[in-house]
């Protein structure tokens, strides 16, 4: 083996020192420059271009790229081929990479539990200085910086950008004076990422104390700065999108985008005119390929090979022998990348109050080689606790070793976050109900992330809870979790399905404290300990036979919850169990002993289009436990279909059903409001002694919907009927999956 190596290094020296020979007996060749422009998805049709340049034999100098010819010129400069970079693309999941979240199962339990409260995506902050903020783009790119981290690790030893196999250049825009800023040397995927910060959609990189956004906006065709790298003759590529028509331009986004383009338009044109006659321009015809259309990217390709072919006869002037660009080519090839031994992490913590517990929780990855995919899961788990704005890392060296810093930074618009959610549900017969919940998180209230949360609900259940979670343990994986929580809500009263006669009112005030260990971001164990009191007065009805009654409640108990769906909205992989047994004791205040035992399962089966979403819940009653709190409530679509919210009630509960749901439209488009087509069977009821379940007792059901998935959650329109021959029709705000509360 150390044969082979000495004789490719001699191989690779007189091959070395034959180019340095020529290369002094010769006048200097020109030096060509490939100048690789911005368009976003447009841009993979510079991978067709680069292909014919390589077939056609001609040796690039130098590289200047903006956007997405940053990338593909950056990769290119790194030493990838062309049919490499072309796999790297098509095997990138777009509709992950342009999410921040990493895939749910990663989310941890409490995270995945928060969901279940209908909350919304997005969130706005109080800032340090009291003021209210925003994110600064709808993508933080935390999964973008990590995939192009994992491409630019061969190189990320280098640190001018000369010294890559082929010199590069990017460039980006500082926001702040609207001046170009040029990357020449430092960290390449931290340039590659700051080209392609698209105003708006990608938040800007905080880089050297300059806020930086896409460099297309003052070089989206970046000639001037290949000429600034000594270029004699440039291979010019231009994939711009031009300008939309007047019709298009229907939003005041549309309008503000088409701003920015026709200043990126004008100076791209004065930016061409600039180009002599050694110049080869080349502009794919890219038809409707616009520059979010990433899952259409591919398609680019082949019209890039084909504009360059239509350029052939004075590409091939710059061709050279099949001798010449052997040499050349072995000089330029990618270097291997063997994974180093990391012998050390150490974690920036400037920008982070929980940096440490970020360390803590990658600290298995020291002493091993480097493994990105461990790496990456590492970091996306940490990120998905959803206190961060990005966390990224790079390879160091340090007295001959190598190590791992790890860079966590918190949201710049915290710590004091707002996030909102609703639900709604008609059924058109005059029974309609709506939900609303507003959350207020402190974070970063200690280094181990413990956190203060509010949460203000209004509509079919009114109240406020506040919560104290507090992270302990090396890796943060126990949780304490003291919390104070008062309710209110009517609740109808009926002795026969569909028959309400009288209606109370609810009220209940808890205080509890709840430890849980979280062994994975998929399990969750919790030991649960609580009082409260409840009150019932009657609302509608014979106040002379309705009395009112008070209630003082205190349990004990266990659970367990595992969740591994990729979706709460609509799932299409993955199942989620959770089981609770509550014990009922007068020992904590409570006026009777009893037992309480609440099951629920689902479990998704997607094939393309299609999915299956079973279920299977059930919740039972032992000893005399008289409170509302262990009631059992049923009703609405796909929950005993034909009645209402929370009409069916009863001590014990069962509930089995199987919903199916078809996807419509394209399953790779990437920012679409994805609608669905599904109906559910469901078998089971509520009742007040558990003698009275059996085949004759439980109720069948059935609906039909159209739901589609929005920004806002889901939205169902359906029908349901069941076997006692009452119906309704609905109009759903909100999730299919009912978690046990």
């Amino acid at each position: 083996m150390r044969a082979r190596k000495a004789m490719g290094m001699a191989a690779w020296a007189r091959a070395s020192v034959f180019g340095a020979l020529l290369a002094a007996s010769a006048p200097a060749a020109a030096k060509t420059c490939l100048v690789l422009g911005g368009g976003g998805a447009r841009g993979a049709a510079h991978i067709g271009v680069l292909k014919v340049i390589e077939r056609e034999r001609i040796p690039i100098d130098c590289i200047a790229g903006t956007s997405m010819g940053g990338i593909v010129g950056a990769l290119y400069a790194s030493g990838y081929t062309a049919t490499e970079i072309e796999s790297i693309l098509d095997s990138i999941d777009w509709g992950r990479t342009l999410r921040d979240q990493p895939p749910r199962a990663l989310a941890s339990m409490p995270r995945k539990r928060d969901e279940m409260q209908y909350l919304l995506v997005g969130e706005i902050g109080l800032g340090k200085d009291g003021k209210l903020r925003m994110p600064t783009g709808a993508v933080q790119g935390q999964q973008l910086e990590l995939l192009l981290r994992r491409l630019f690790l061969p190189v990320s030893g280098v640190e001018s950008f000369d010294a890559l196999p082929i010199p590069f250049r990017t460039i980006a825009t500082d926001i702040g004076t609207g001046e170009g800023v040029v990357f020449d040397r430092g960290d390449l995927a931290l340039a590659a990422r700051s080209t392609m910060s698209v105003p708006g959609v990608f938040a800007p990189v905080d880089y050297d104390d300059r806020l930086l956004v896409d460099g297309g906006v003052v070089e989206n065709v970046p000639i001037s700065l290949a000429r600034s790298m000594g270029a004699d003759r440039m291979i010019a590529v231009d994939v711009g999108a031009g300008l939309l028509p007047k019709e298009k331009l229907t939003s005041s986004l549309a309008i503000t985008l088409q701003t920015l383009s026709a200043l990126m338009v004008r100076r791209t044109q004065e930016q061409l005119a600039t180009l002599g006659e050694n110049d080869i321009l080349i502009k794919p015809e890219l038809g409707d390929i616009g520059s979010a259309s990433f899952d259409r990217a591919m398609a680019s390709v082949p019209m890039g090979q084909a504009a360059a072919e239509a350029m052939l006869e004075r590409l091939r002037g710059l061709s050279v022998s099949e001798a010449e660009y052997t040499v050349w080519r072995e000089r330029h090839r990618r270097r291997d990348f063997d994974p180093p031994l990391i012998a050390f992490l150490e974690v920036a913590g400037q920008r982070s109050r929980t940096a440490a517990q970020v360390g803590n929780r990658l600290s298995n990855l020291a002493g091993k080689p480097l493994d990105t995919a461990a790496l990456e899961t590492d970091i996306n788990t940490a990120y998905a606790a959803g206190d961060y704005q990005r966390i990224g890392y790079q390879l160091v060296r340090r007295d001959g070793e190598t190590g791992l810093r790890i860079v966590p930074e918190d949201k710049a618009w915290g710590p004091l976050f707002w996030r909102a959610g609703l639900s709604l549900s008609d059924d058109f017969s005059g029974r309609s109900n709506y939900q609303l919940n507003v959350e207020t998180r402190l974070t970063g209230l200690n280094e181990k992330g413990g956190e203060l949360r509010g949460r203000l609900e209004a509509g079919e259940i009114g109240g406020l809870r506040l919560d104290l979670r507090q992270p302990f343990g090396a890796r943060g994986q126990y949780l304490a979790q003291p919390y104070l929580q008062y309710r209110a809500f009517d609740q109808p009263l009926s002795f026969e399905p569909g028959r309400t006669f009288a209606q109370f009112r609810v009220r209940e005030a808890t205080a509890g404290f709840e430890v849980g260990w979280l062994p994975t971001p998929t399990w969750q164990w919790f030991l649960r300990a609580e009082t409260g009191r409840d009150w019932l007065s009657p609302k509608i009805g014979d106040r002379a036979q309705l009395a009112s009654a008070r209630n003082d409640w205190g349990a004990y108990g266990i659970g367990a919850v595992r969740d591994t769906l990729d979706s709460v909205q609509f799932p299409t992989q993955g199942s989620r169990s959770q089981l609770t047994y509550l014990r009922a004791s007068s020992a904590l205040g409570g006026d009777d002993d009893g037992d309480v035992v609440n099951f629920a399962w689902d479990k998704a089966l997607g094939n393309g289009r299609h999915t299956v979403l079973l279920g299977l819940r059930g919740k039972t009653v032992f000893g005399t436990p008289e409170t509302i709190r262990t009631t059992s409530f049923m009703g609405g679509l796909a929950n005993l279909s034909g009645f209402g919210e929370r009409e069916v009630i009863g001590n014990h509960s069962v509930l089995a059903r199987a919903v199916y749901y078809r996807r419509f439209g394209r399953l790779d488009a990437l920012f679409s409001v994805p609608a669905y087509i599904g109906g559910s069977l469901e078998y089971g009821g509520a009742f007040q002694d558990r003698d009275e379940i059996d085949g004759g007792s439980l109720i069948a059901a059935g609906s039909v919907f159209l739901g589609v998935q929005t920004p806002l959650g889901p939205i169902f329109l359906g029908y349901g009927r069941n076997d006692l021959d009452l119906d309704s029709f609905y109009l759903t705000f909100g999730s299919l999956l009912r978690p046990i509360e």
